[in-house]
């Protein structure tokens, strides 16, 4: 199966960059490049691909609600380039359920890896978004165990894959409402606020391991 990719970089180097990487990679067609934000809502709705390669500087925060309105009203997976370096900017965009997000400083190897797990409908974070997004306790010396049951963890590591509710539920053969349940006592006993912020810590403790993600 061929992926469709729009790729909107408004920087000339980065872009052919970009380009020639993904023409390279077998199952990918590059379909269409973006040189203006201006164009990024009327170019993705009319050509529509699968994959969305979006590069969003710091100075390009107008281009944030564009993004929404497209995650919204499409099929489109997106996988974002940020250079941004704080964790506000990160989260805004994990919190609009973008699965992949990439810095400029990624190796060949991760940007493979990030095209490849958003195309499949994975989640990808690099090592530089982990590194921002997680709050590394101080104190590293507590080693009492997670208490989560086998279920919960086996939802968890659904959940890192980026498999939806209702998908979790017809693969466990439970309902909605058990796994609701499930989701809901993890973020508890994790401390955890939200479904992302459950994805990000799962990760980085080791709870499940990043090869699921690629």
């Amino acid at each position: 199966m061929i992926t469709s990719v729009l790729l909107a970089d408004f920087q000339y180097l980065t872009r052919q960059g970009i380009a020639s990487l993904i023409k390279a990679m077998p199952g990918f067609d590059l379909v269409k490049m973006i040189e203006s934000p201006n164009q990024l809502i009327e170019h993705v709705k009319s050509v529509n691909p699968q994959l969305v390669v979006i590069d969003i500087s710091d100075k390009d925060k107008e281009l944030i609600p564009s993004l929404r309105m497209l995650k919204e009203e499409t099929e489109c997976s997106f996988l974002v380039i940020s250079n941004s370096q704080t964790k506000e900017s990160i989260r805004q965009l994990l919190a609009m359920g973008i699965k992949g997000i990439l810095t400029k400083n990624c190796s060949e190897e991760e940007i493979i890896n990030g095209l490849r797990a958003v195309s499949q409908g994975n989640r990808f974070f690099c090592n530089n978004i982990l590194e921002l997004v997680v709050d590394r306790p101080d104190e590293v010396d507590n080693c009492e165990p997670t208490n989560l049951t086998p279920r919960e963890f086996e939802v968890l590591e659904l959940i890192t894959q980026g498999l939806t509710t209702a998908q979790i539920a017809d693969h466990l053969h439970l309902s909605i409402h058990t796994i609701n349940s499930h989701r809901k006592n993890t973020l508890k006993k994790l401390g955890l606020n939200s479904p992302t912020e459950l994805v990000v810590y799962a990760l980085e403790t080791g709870l499940v391991k990043k090869s699921t993600l690629v």
